[in-house]
């Protein structure tokens, strides 16, 4: 099939692209074109990870570029995508089909959780519409800027777990080297300033401490999941203010079937008034503050913190804030 970027009407709507903003909650790409490429590329890389043919590569760059085409009439739908894609002349009837069918997992997912989980026929119906193992790969690129990673999307890891538990595809690799599958957020408390300085750490296994992390939940930005996982593996609580990034670290996951990339964001965290401290959390055996000379020796489950804990201690106030208030 042609490429899209070949067909001036679908160049020119592509280029608008250019002016549809995203929610930063639910994307990091800065528009909608931002978005499609990215997709397209990932698309791509897990093709190639599959041994795609150059036919399938082809298509899923396509369906990179088409699946949200429709966003330039100010919806998010497929049928508006369709739409598009027909008033370009694009007529391909496997791409179309990939573009109809390329959300499925949303309304699908939302169904199963009312108890009206998709029939065996649905399913049935769904095989025949589209390639099955090209939509699950192409369900996780489209996941490729979603602010927590693939793995922390609800509706997407249930229904590839559908699709392999029903036996309607064979493995599929899903995970790519250098780009993470899951995406977390961390927060280093800090306390007075200069010499002063103080950073909170707990410790939830025995081999040392760390400072409280945890996934990116939906409709959630970074530094607010930081601020909610210091609450709840701290047991401290207030009026809490994260400023940028102060770092991170990439983990490898075993899941099983292999290893995935986790990759944890760390916020300098400030509380605007007297923090409260709770009874420790039932995961978290201890809880403890650090100024730099203890920040230099303590034991750490992960080396990598160490330079965390020392830009906590040294950075300046940032005044670019996320508020839990």
């Amino acid at each position: 099939m042609q490429d899209l970027l070949k067909n001036e009407r679908f160049n020119a709507a592509y280029e608008r692209l250019a002016a549809v903003s995203l929610n930063p909650r639910r994307h990091t790409a800065k528009d909608a074109r931002a978005h499609s490429e990215a997709v397209a590329t990932m698309a791509i890389r897990l093709g190639a990870a599959n041994s795609c043919t150059a036919t399938q590569l082809e298509l899923l760059e396509n369906l990179g570029r088409a699946h949200d085409i429709g966003k330039i009439t100010g919806t998010a739908r497929p049928e508006r995508s369709l739409e598009v894609l027909a008033a370009c002349q694009i007529s391909h009837p496997t791409l179309l089909a990939l573009v109809k069918w390329h959300d499925t997992s949303l309304p699908w997912y939302h169904a199963a959780q009312r108890g009206q989980a998709p029939s065996d026929k649905a399913w049935r119906r769904l095989q025949r519409e589209v390639d099955l193992r090209l939509l699950c790969m192409f369900m996780v690129a489209d996941r490729v800027d979603a602010p927590g990673g693939w793995r922390r999307n609800a509706p997407t890891t249930w229904f590839i777990s559908e699709v392999q538990s029903r036996g309607l595809v064979a493995e599929i690799e899903l995970d790519v080297d250098g780009h993470p599958s899951e995406v977390c957020a961390g927060a280093a408390l800090v306390t007075g300033a200069g010499g002063l300085a103080r950073v909170l750490v707990t410790r939830t296994r025995a081999n040392g401490f760390e400072l409280p992390k945890g996934g990116i939940e939906w409709d959630e930005l970074p530094a607010e999941a930081a601020i909610r996982e210091l609450q709840e593996e701290s047991g401290i609580d207030g009026e809490f203010e994260a400023g940028n990034a102060i770092g991170q670290l990439d983990y490898l996951v075993d899941h099983g079937r292999g290893r995935h990339l986790k990759r944890v964001h760390y916020y300098r965290v400030y509380c605007a008034g007297k923090p409260t401290f709770a009874p420790l959390p039932r995961r978290t055996h201890e809880r403890m503050w650090l100024g730099q000379e203890e920040a230099r020796r303590i034991p750490l489950v992960n080396e990598g913190l160490r330079e965390m804990l020392r830009s906590a201690l040294s950075s300046p106030l940032e005044s670019n804030f996320v508020s839990n208030r």
